[in-house]
């Protein structure tokens, strides 16, 4: 078996937590992408827990090696 394998097929909508892992990315990282806008997480069901679209956790990735910021490793980690 793969290491591909063994991933979970993610749905289209994820928690903060899930898109965390989903990404790789660190929760700074996360939040930058939070604060500008790039990934929105809604509010669902009576918990609140809040959801992003797939989607748009895609999008942020790509977007991070498509700009400069992808050479400059010291925002990646906390």
């Amino acid at each position: 078996m793969t290491a591909l394998a063994s991933l979970p097929d993610w749905p289209a909508a994820l928690t903060e937590s899930e898109a965390l892992d989903y990404t790789r990315v660190s929760a700074a990282q996360m939040k930058e992408w939070r604060d500008r806008g790039a990934v929105c997480f809604v509010p669902r069901g009576r918990n609140g827990a809040a959801i992003a679209r797939r989607v748009d956790l895609d999008a942020a990735v790509a977007a991070m090696f498509e700009s400069s910021a992808a050479t400059d490793t010291g925002q990646w980690f906390d």
